[in-house]
């Protein structure tokens, strides 16, 4: 055993039955969540709610770091090349499922054999908006007004490539409307310019639209889950009116590939207890989001159907990200 760090013993010890709670021992350092995307969204917001509740559920030290660039590339590379030792953990959205298709070759690692999926934070479908000039209520309108108007339509849905474009372009095969795709560098000034009349659909995700929508600045026409938001009951789902459509967003725990099995199940009771308790599960409902908690393997069946599902997409419409 000569030579191995206190982290790497304890890793090798997990291995044993028994260990983790004879030893006690993890952690015995500061734990860090690696955060993919800058402070302030979906990702930063749902990563920090978690990292404070297992703090204090467990008394474990998780310092929270926000890397973010190249559509969260950057930080899973950090987290892809870290020790298997459970002390760093990646806080991702479903660019996760996304970037194997539009950045396979760009990306410095295979996305999906990198990391080992512990659960989601929460699930979030995208708010389908229009500007409040636009004679569109629901989405039968938005439907016949689309197909009357073929191309005459446009819509902003965020940065080419991302989970809310991708949503709205999975929308346009669906249905077979022609609307026009306008791009921005993110969904502040993409949702300024639907409130202002610029552009005249929206699909981004519930975090980023609820705001304007609840204010009267941009109306709400749909939810992108099959099923109605506890947050917007009001509001339908496009599933009410296309059968079976669904494109939600969500956020998710990682550890790097081939970190001990016993860890992945550790970190994944630590993250379910904290999702679970009460003022926890009423912020991620208050956000628009459904709590998560799934299991590793559950949540990487949802992780392969998503993969395959946006590269099918991505090959309709031809989308490339430069």
């Amino acid at each position: 055993m000569a030579g191995l760090s206190r982290r790497g013993l304890f890793a090798a010890g997990l291995m044993a039955p028994g260990i983790v709670s004879a030893q006690g021992a993890f952690p015995s350092a500061p734990i860090r969540f690696v955060i993919a995307f800058p402070p302030g969204g979906p990702s930063d917001i749902l990563g920090r709610l978690v990292a404070r509740k297992i703090t204090e559920q467990k008394g474990w030290q998780v310092v929270v770091e926000n890397r973010a660039g190249a559509s969260g590339l950057i930080g899973m590379g950090e987290v892809a090349r870290a020790a298997l030792d459970g002390y760093t953990v990646l806080i991702n959205a479903s660019a996760h499922s996304i970037l194997p298709t539009t950045h396979k070759d760009k990306t410095p690692f295979d996305i999906p054999s990198a990391f080992l999926p512990i659960t989601m934070l929460g699930r979030t479908p995208l708010l389908v908006t229009t500007t409040p000039s636009l004679p569109i209520h629901n989405i039968a309108e938005l439907l016949a007004h689309a197909r009357a108007n073929p191309g005459k339509l446009n819509f902003t849905a965020g940065s080419p490539g991302g989970g809310p474009h991708l949503g709205a372009t999975l929308f346009r095969l669906t249905t077979g409307i022609d609307i026009q795709f306008i791009p921005y560098r993110g969904s502040g000034p993409a949702l300024q310019d639907l409130a202002a009349g610029n552009v005249q659909l929206g699909f981004d995700s519930m975090t980023a639209s609820a705001g304007l929508a609840r204010g009267g600045q941009i109306r709400p026409i749909a939810v992108t889950s099959l099923t109605r938001n506890r947050a917007f009951r009001e509001v339908p789902s496009v599933a009410e009116t296309v059968p079976g459509f669904e494109a939600d967003t969500w956020v998710a725990a990682f550890l790097p590939a081939r970190t001990p099995p016993a860890l992945q199940a550790a970190w994944h009771e630590a993250f379910a207890a904290a999702i679970a308790a009460p003022d926890v599960t009423q912020r991620i409902l208050e956000l628009g989001t459904e709590p998560g908690g799934q299991s590793p393997a559950e949540f990487d069946a949802v992780l392969k159907r998503e993969i395959a599902m946006w590269a099918d997409v991505v090959a309709k419409a031809g989308i490339k990200v430069e």
